[in-house]
């Protein structure tokens, strides 16, 4: 990543006003101008969609964002990867797109410190955020929280082959052009987003890398251990199948 790479950061959210009120002036006032937010509702109830327009009108207003600031609203509930698609979908002159979860888990700091490691280094095509404790890392996380992330971590590791350590941290870059080469071929639009997403990045021989970040929990997650862990092991077996069934050959424009 150079000095004058722009980025298109997507926050996706659903009914997640109360969470946002805090991290989105936080992000307006701690981002440069290289970043686009779009934050991509989707499909919240319609006075959460209001509100949410509100908060954003008033961050704008407040003339302090540093970064540029958009919405857009879903009429439908669809799951996290689709709020992401549609938001990606608007990518421009960007050249790198990226997403960070509507919590604040992953806080501005660690933004910027993904963004700064990356100005150091050449031939990445994603930054994919790891909750690993490493010296000097801080990862703050419930059991439960904790237990729920490392069965679904082993099934992407077993049933998805896939040798990562966390592939559901909400933060992530990835170079515009090798987004646009795997757009075509993304499909999952629920919790699953992240697996597909890498396993067709790593089937068009792109460099991913695990960059470990400060992560704290933070209440209110719409996903369940009990309700989804079954649903979470189809769908990485589905997808795993899938993108092994692919041909991305044919498909190296950018």
């Amino acid at each position: 990543m150079t000095q004058n790479e722009r980025i298109l950061l997507v926050v996706p959210c659903y009914n997640d006003v109360a969470r946002l009120s805090e991290f989105l002036p936080e992000l307006a006032r701690g981002l440069t101008s290289k970043f686009r937010v779009l934050v991509s509702d989707d499909g919240s109830d319609l006075k959460e969609q209001e509100a949410l327009r509100s908060l954003v009108d008033g961050v704008r207003e407040k003339g302090t964002a540093g970064c540029t600031l958009e919405v857009v609203f879903s009429e439908r509930n669809t799951g996290k990867g689709g709020a992401l698609m549609r938001g990606w979908a608007k990518l421009g002159d960007e050249a790198w797109v990226g997403f960070v979860d509507a919590d604040g888990a992953v806080g501005l700091s660690e933004i910027l410190r993904a963004e700064a490691w990356l100005g150091e280094q050449s031939g990445i095509d994603a930054l994919f955020g790891s909750r690993v404790k490493m010296l000097g890392r801080r990862v703050e996380r419930s059991w439960k929280r904790h237990l729920s992330g490392r069965i679904f971590a082993t099934m992407v590791s077993e049933l998805g082959r896939v040798p990562v350590y966390d592939s559901q941290c909400g933060l992530k870059l990835v170079r515009a052009a090798s987004y646009r080469r795997v757009a075509p071929f993304l499909q999952t639009e629920g919790f699953a987003f992240d697996v597909e997403l890498l396993l067709l990045l790593m089937k068009l021989g792109c460099r991913v890398v695990e960059f470990p970040v400060d992560w704290r929990d933070v209440p209110g997650s719409k996903v369940s251990l009990l309700r989804d862990s079954w649903r979470m092991a189809r769908e990485v077996v589905r997808i795993q199948k899938r993108v092994a069934s692919l041909d991305l050959d044919s498909s190296k424009t950018v």
